[in-house]
């Protein structure tokens, strides 16, 4: 019997002696992050047409329906857009477009894509309405893209724009004191109407895209003089 157990012992002692597998063996740890999504627009007026986006200061160039109605500047001011003197017809609308008349240059990561809206500041003065001719007629690209409006668009009629225009609608409760680029100190601000006229619409992401577009100010018939009268567009980029 003490044989017998001595054998048992030994055997248990060799098998708790034996070595581990050598099966290979393999754990997973887990990395989670975000993203963040960023975005920038920058705004020229007056631009050139085959370039990157870039604010003009030169002539502007008006174009009047009927023909009279407005006559082009000698210069211009970053940020704003100048029709000058406007004459009024006593029976019909009257309008002037000014060409390459805002350029939008979108850069952004997030490939959900993007907007650009746009709507006046608050009600213009009684009579007056704006519509937005936009230039881009196929992709955005890096270059700023050429006036689609060779001859002057006709003048509104009602509150329908001329083909392939856009009626600005007006927004409410404006705030800030000037024009200017995202960021600007003192920038004009207002809260968006129910429906902003939508200029870019997109899915995808964006590396300096432009986008460029025409602005045709009407006149109601026999339109009540005026002095030194002004209006803001407020445009804005939303992500999707």
């Amino acid at each position: 019997m003490k044989r017998a157990a001595l054998a048992l012992s030994l055997g248990m002692t060799a098998a708790l002696a034996m070595p581990a597998s050598a099966a290979t063996q393999e754990g997973a740890v887990q990395y989670k992050w975000n993203v963040a999504a960023t975005a920038t627009m920058t705004l020229v007026t007056n631009y050139t047409s085959g370039a990157p986006a870039a604010q003009g200061l030169g002539a502007n160039t008006l174009l009047a329906s009927p023909a009279g109605t407005c006559t082009s500047g000698t210069s211009e001011t970053a940020f704003t857009l100048t029709f000058g003197q406007l004459t009024p017809q006593s029976a019909a609308e009257a309008s002037c477009t000014y060409k390459d008349a805002v350029a939008a240059t979108i850069t952004t990561n997030d490939s959900s894509g993007y907007k650009v809206q746009e709507w006046l500041d608050q009600a213009p003065t009684t009579g007056i309405q704006f519509c937005a001719f936009p230039n881009n007629t196929g992709v955005a690209t890096l270059n700023a893209p050429a006036s689609v409006d060779s001859t002057a668009p006709a003048a509104i009629s009602g509150t329908t724009c001329a083909t392939g225009g856009n009626l600005l609608p007006a927004g409410t409760s404006p705030t800030g004191s000037g024009p200017g680029n995202p960021g600007t100190a003192g920038i004009r601000a207002s809260t968006a109407p129910t429906t902003p006229y939508t200029w870019v619409s997109t899915t995808t992401t964006a590396a300096s895209l432009v986008y460029g577009e025409d602005i045709q100010i009407n006149l109601a018939a026999n339109q009540a003089a005026s002095t030194t009268d002004t209006s803001y567009t407020i445009i804005s980029l939303v992500l999707n």
